[in-house]
């Protein structure tokens, strides 16, 4: 024997369906402005609490759309963009950490923990400059084992390694000469203005073909 429904009779129980539905499918789905998309938890190089640090959101375009300080160890963040985006933590420290291909999905939110790094050599720039020689032929290819004078440091060697490289710590201005056998002397001139990076190219010439 089949029922036969009265149309009021299905417009409620059409009415109930959908209240069911709803209900079971509601605390899944979520509002925009009950979801938070990522929760960040930070702390120092040695696992210490941190006071603040600076994070900075970039879009997939690269275009920062979101700087800011974070006060404490846990930081929220709930809402960015379409596409995945990038989180700079520590955007004001010596060594930042990022996160790439975050994205906004209802349901998922992310947890981030995040250790931050010590400053490591540039702990030592707060009051000399960090010098970065490289040595270089006229085809611009490395040049290695190129001496220059006067010596800089005493325990270690004034001459450039086999990739053609030479770093060191410095104040004030030197002049340098840098020889090789087979080369033109060349005379450079380095001056440390505060605790900044020098990166110097020396380019050296073969001997009887020094250009004007």
């Amino acid at each position: 024997m089949h029922k036969i429904i009265s149309s009021a009779g299905f417009h409620v129980l059409t009415r109930g369906l959908l209240l069911s539905i709803c209900l079971l499918l509601g605390p899944s789905l979520g509002r925009a402005e009950d979801f938070c998309a990522v929760t960040l938890k930070v702390t120092g190089s040695k696992g210490e609490p941190i006071t603040s640090t600076w994070i900075e959101l970039v879009d997939q375009s690269g275009r920062i759309v979101r700087r800011e300080m974070m006060r404490g160890t846990e930081h929220k963040i709930c809402d960015f963009g379409f596409g995945p985006h990038t989180l700079r933590v520590g955007a004001n420290e010596c060594l930042p950490v990022s996160i790439s291909n975050l994205r906004v999905v209802f349901g998922f939110p992310l947890s981030l923990n995040v250790t931050l790094n010590s400053c490591g050599y540039m702990e030592q720039m707060r009051s000399v400059c960090f010098l970065y020689f490289r040595t270089v032929n006229e085809e611009h290819e490395p040049e290695p084992s190129v001496r220059f004078s006067p010596q800089w440091i005493s325990d270690k060697p004034s001459e450039t390694d086999g990739f053609g490289r030479w770093q060191g710590w410095f104040q004030g201005d030197r002049n340098l000469t840098f020889t090789k056998t087979g080369f033109a002397a060349t005379a450079m001139h380095v001056q440390c203005q505060q605790n900044e990076e020098v990166d110097v190219e020396v380019v050296m010439k073969k001997d009887g073909m020094k250009k004007p």
